[in-house]
């Protein structure tokens, strides 16, 4: 009898020590995001490469409008009519980067454009600066100091196209997954957002601006983390981290 009961201790003292030894690999201790444009340097920017968003009509000639009045020889027959201070976003709002720890891509398709009202391609703009990114890596680690998650994401854009010589604007702006690494037993999922386009400029001389979101999760059979990047895109070719 004593030593059943001897025994039952032991497998229970045992069954704790493992189910802590559990709990301790599937907690998230720490989080950390960080600026690794340096490190992925020399990988090809995608977005820099000819022959996207090839689904892009253009709409040919086009004429131009300030704040609700048309210049004397605007003539809609030669075009279609931009408003050059009205930014609207002609591309995706939402759009899923990683999904159960694999990167999802389209980039055809998954971009956003500040661009004036009236316009259906950035083609039809002039003047762009070359692409831009920067590239930021999410690393999270367990109870043990594990390395758990780790996601490189690059923020990339295409910024100074004008209509006529009036105006910057934004193109083919977007997230894109640089390297993604998930430990056994966890789930990653991240999704891009662009909740807004705006001009920060003045009614003759428009300035697009955005924002542009990255959330993601991280799940395991303990815990679910939700968190997210912001930043901030000037048709004058600035990135900025928000705080």
């Amino acid at each position: 009898m004593i030593r059943s009961l001897t025994a039952f201790v032991l497998a229970l003292g045992l069954a704790n020590t493992a189910l802590a030894v559990d709990k301790s690999y599937y907690e998230i201790k720490n989080m950390k995001v960080t600026d690794v444009t340096e490190k992925y340097s020399s990988q090809v920017n995608p977005m820099a490469q000819p022959g996207l968003n090839e689904e892009c009509a253009s709409s040919g000639p086009f004429a131009i409008r300030y704040s609700g009045q048309a210049p004397a020889d605007l003539n809609p027959l030669n075009g279609v009519e931009l408003i050059v201070d009205q930014i609207i976003n002609i591309g995706k709002k939402i759009w899923t980067i990683v999904q159960a720890g694999k990167p999802v891509m389209n980039i055809k398709l998954d971009t956003a454009n500040a661009l004036p009202k009236g316009l259906t391609c950035w083609s039809d703009l002039s003047g762009w600066n070359v692409p831009e990114s920067k590239v930021y890596q999410i690393d999270y680690t367990n109870g043990f100091g594990m390395n758990v998650v780790s996601f490189a994401y690059r923020v990339t854009y295409t910024a100074g196209g004008s209509a006529n010589g009036v105006g910057k604007y934004i193109t083919n702006a977007t997230f894109m997954p640089a390297n993604v690494k998930v430990a056994w037993g966890f789930q990653f999922d991240a999704e891009a957002a662009i909740p807004s386009v705006f001009n920060t400029g003045t009614k003759e001389a428009p300035v697009a601006g955005m924002q542009m979101n990255m959330g993601w999760k991280v799940t395991s059979p303990v815990v679910e983390h939700l968190s997210s990047e912001s930043y901030f895109v000037s048709g004058e070719n600035k990135l900025i981290k928000l705080q």
